[in-house]
């Protein structure tokens, strides 16, 4: 914002509380006046450390999808390799990591896709978006327990997000983000 125009008054923060929930989640409480004569009000969000997550393409063309349970949907899910910031480590460290971990592979060329905000009615996170371009895993790779890993090509993907097979509405919006930016996707590197 610029300083030299004044900021403005209203809706105003007038009080912020968190409760820890667990290691992965806060609750974030914050009372909200909305104009100079309105009540107070109330609302609830979460929060946790920023997220993290890629649209990776092997130089021969093929896209890394990893299976895993999430309980919070209580259901199976394809999704893009990603996870979560630890602490000091900064987005592209996290997402390197995250991309040897579950799928294996180093990224040649990280291309920085955004900061996004994911719910901005409940989410208090930031869900950083990467594109790389990678090569192969080595053929002894093992991904984590409980992780599944398959190589897809770009119609591959494309169908599963028809068929509802890949539905993680962040990781559609990294597809759409890379698309925007150009990024030739289906070309091998």
């Amino acid at each position: 914002m610029n300083p030299a125009v004044p900021r403005p008054s209203y809706p105003r923060i007038t009080a912020r509380r968190q409760t820890v929930l667990s290691r992965w989640v806060t609750l974030v409480e914050k009372s909200v006046q909305f104009s100079s004569d309105g009540p107070v009000q109330t609302y609830h969000g979460l929060t946790q450390r920023d997220y993290v997550a890629v649209f990776a393409v092997t130089a021969d063309g093929l896209i890394p999808v990893v299976r895993q349970y999430r309980p919070v949907v209580e259901a199976f899910t394809w999704e893009f390799p990603g996870g979560t910031v630890d602490r000091g480590e900064t987005p592209a460290a996290a997402i390197r990591r995250e991309l040897r971990e579950e799928a294996g592979l180093r990224a040649r060329r990280l291309v920085y896709l955004g900061n996004y905000l994911p719910d901005t009615g409940r989410l208090q996170i930031g869900s950083h978006a990467f594109f790389a371009r990678t090569r192969r895993p080595a053929p002894d790779f093992k991904p984590e327990p409980g992780l599944r890993l398959k190589f897809v090509t770009p119609a591959g993907l494309r169908a599963m997000m028809r068929r509802m097979e890949f539905r993680h509405q962040l990781h559609w919006a990294i597809y759409a983000a890379a698309l925007l930016r150009g990024l030739d996707l289906g070309a091998p590197a």
